[in-house]
């Protein structure tokens, strides 16, 4: 079974991927992956902050905290200045053992507009294989809904892709990705080391010319001009 763990290791995994600056933060009680993007839609400046973090339950008051102090810490991390050419995305995610269907209820609910800025809320229920988050239309324009669609569910995918990525990572010998913030690896970790280089056995072969060309060709000596070992000294 997928645990909540692997979830956000892959959470960080994909925020680096996708070229967001990652880092680790204290918000609340809990330790969260937090990862800023900046990128430009339509002409606008979008700052996106990314915050995730697990704990064993989610209900709707602990998703209403979190995304709170992440939307605090954001306002007080983002590059830029939020206004017309602009905005400020906050997408907070709390990744459980189990989501209570208060919690599932206001994840999947229309976030309201702010003055340039919004806030998504996600959670994220890993025993039942589940991801709720609003992804659809709002009063913005569509390349702006579609970043921010595009966004929150790459950096939040659903659990059976999580789940399939680690069974894949393990059944190639590779470690899946661990949470920036859970300290020294557990023994007998190791990291993915690439493969040594192969090199060949024995001399290498015979160089001739490159295909398509050939070797110089000379014409015959003039009638008459001796050859190179029939010439005097000095001839």
């Amino acid at each position: 079974m997928l645990t909540k763990e692997q979830y956000l290791g892959a959470v960080a995994e994909r925020i680096q991927r996708s070229g967001g600056r990652l880092n680790t933060v204290q918000i609340g009680p809990s330790a969260a992956v937090v990862g800023l993007f900046t990128e430009s839609v339509m002409m606008s400046t979008m700052n996106y902050c990314v915050v995730a973090a697990a704990i064993p339950e989610v209900t709707a008051p602990a998703l209403y905290d979190f995304t709170g102090l992440a939307t605090q810490h954001a306002r007080a991390n983002v590059m830029g200045t939020v206004g017309w050419t602009a905005a400020s995305v906050v997408i907070a995610g709390l990744i459980g053992d189990r989501v209570y269907p208060d919690a599932a209820q206001a994840a999947s609910a229309k976030s309201g507009n702010q003055f340039g800025g919004e806030t998504r809320m996600v959670a994220v229920d890993v025993s039942a294989a589940q991801m709720y988050a609003f992804v659809g239309g709002k009063l913005w324009g569509a390349a702006v809904q579609g970043s921010v669609n595009a966004k929150l569910t790459f950096c939040f995918p659903q659990p059976a892709e999580v789940y399939q990525q680690v069974q894949w990572q393990q059944a190639q010998g590779q470690q899946p990705p661990m949470p920036p913030h859970q300290g020294p690896p557990p023994p007998g970790w190791q990291p993915q080391q690439p493969p040594p280089p192969q090199y060949p056995v024995g001399p290498p072969p015979a160089q001739g010319p490159p295909p398509g060309q050939h070797p110089p060709h000379y014409p015959p000596p003039a009638p008459g001009y001796p050859t190179h070992g029939q010439r005097p000294p000095g001839y």
